[in-house]
């Protein structure tokens, strides 16, 4: 046996390894989902600030705030700060806040997303903020869903499920099973060992307060999100995933918008782990230093790297020896990879239609991925900055009758008045340790 040979049984021995850990704890996740359910059930609900920074957003503004209106929250305030659009951004916010006054518009010039956010944030009313990306839509209870996490004083954010809602094309289709083991296999594993690595802009939920102490969102790295969740596990406070907490995105729709975007993810990603590199196994960062920080490094930026890695030394074992030579570990990863996409689909109420694009992803997606981190890796070495983009809309493609659209269980209902956060543990009044620095 080759030592190629032998490299691909040892990789796929770490990927299938590697599987097998993060399908038991999804599965587990189950159970801390319904425990967490029963608890929060008879609770009176929080009141929610709703953070909406738009630049450009034109098409999908309108979508983004009827469904967060609509949410049924017993006390609400949508603040929308417009980021010196040049389109008629404002003009469509302002009418809805002529309608419903709940709603504040605000307007500066474009400083990017993370200064429009933190502007809004000085505004914020309520206990609970959450932020929802202006090309997003919430599905119903999604809001409810999300604050009910905070009647746990322990809780400081909370991640909820981002689903793709883009015309039907070969590129979204595979964006979205990659997003569904994402959000169902990966990021449930990761609320079950504490390590939750990012709270997406599109639905996260967010301890007010705990926010305005740490001083909101940071524009030191390209991926804020991500920059804001590490802040709050430093200060000693759970980050949570909910699945049932919906929100519908607009993904990119052409190959050279999906490679910009997920150049800035990565960058950002790098970016994070280089800030708070110092906390990487120190006792003092507490779940970011010990579970957040080593998670994300080997799991996601280590072995994530194996699986293109595998599929090349296979290809080069195939030319120089014969298909028996790689029959078994080929045939392993791909089981393995249709099992997680299955259950994937399973546990985001997909339609299984969404296994056929399985083969294709594996050898399209996957290697792009690859391609990213390798580039960002070139990108660093050289000095050279990643910038933010900002991609074209066309409007989010709802269509609730379709066969893979998910449906919401009605788990939560408002409660007929707020009510007030148990007290902030002294953690959060304390500034970002050092480390974070």
């Amino acid at each position: 046996m080759s030592v190629a040979q032998i490299t691909l049984y040892v990789i796929v021995a770490l990927l299938v390894t590697k599987a097998v850990l993060t399908i038991v704890l999804a599965l587990y996740h189950l159970r801390v989902q319904r425990q967490r359910q029963a608890r929060s059930a008879a609770a009176p609900l929080p009141g929610v600030t709703v953070l909406i920074a738009a630049y450009n957003e034109e098409v999908g503004i309108a979508d983004t705030l009827s469904s967060v209106l609509s949410q049924d929250v017993p006390q609400l305030q949508v603040i929308v700060v417009d980021d010196g659009s040049h389109d008629r951004t404002a003009e469509i916010a302002r009418q809805f806040a002529h309608q419903d006054p709940r709603v504040l518009v605000l307007q500066q010039p474009n400083a990017g997303k993370a200064a429009a956010l933190n502007h809004a944030i000085r505004y914020a009313q309520h206990p609970v903020s959450v932020s929802v990306d202006a090309d997003s839509a919430l599905a119903p209870g999604t809001l409810a869903r999300l604050a009910a996490h905070f009647n746990d004083p322990r809780v400081g954010a909370v991640a909820g499920d981002v689903k793709v809602a883009g015309p039907a094309t070969l590129l979204t289709q595979l964006q979205g099973i990659e997003y569904s083991v994402g959000q169902h296999l990966d990021k449930r594993a990761q609320d079950v060992l504490g390590a939750v690595s990012v709270v997406p802009g599109a639905a996260g939920a967010y301890r007010t307060e705990l926010m305005q102490n740490l001083g909101g969102y940071s524009s030191d790295t390209l991926t804020e999100d991500m920059d804001l969740t590490f802040s709050i596990a430093a200060a000693g406070f759970q980050v949570r995933f909910e699945p049932d907490a919906i929100s519908y995105t607009e993904p990119p729709t052409s190959v050279r918008n999906l490679w910009k975007q997920r150049m800035r993810w990565m960058y950002g990603t790098f970016q994070c782990m280089g800030k708070y590199r110092h906390a990487v196994l120190n006792p003092r960062a507490g779940r970011l230093g010990l579970l957040i920080l080593p998670y994300t490094l080997v799991y996601g930026l280590t072995l994530g790297g194996a699986g293109p890695l595998f599929d090349l030394i296979a290809l080069s074992v195939l030319l120089s020896h014969s298909v028996t030579d790689v029959l078994v570990p080929v045939l392993l990863n791909f089981a393995t990879d249709f099992a997680a996409v299955a259950l994937a689909l399973g546990l985001g109420r997909r339609s299984w239609h969404g296994l056929a694009y399985t083969p294709t992803q594996r050898l399209l997606l996957r290697p792009f991925v690859f391609a990213v981190i390798a580039m960002t890796c070139v990108s660093l070495l050289r000095r050279r900055d990643v910038t933010w983009n900002k991609l074209p809309r066309v409007g989010l493609h709802l269509n609730p009758a379709a066969p893979d659209a998910p449906t919401v269980p009605a788990v939560i209902t408002a409660a007929a008045t707020a009510a007030p956060l148990p007290e902030l543990a002294p953690a959060a009044l304390a500034p970002t340790p050092e480390y974070a620095a």
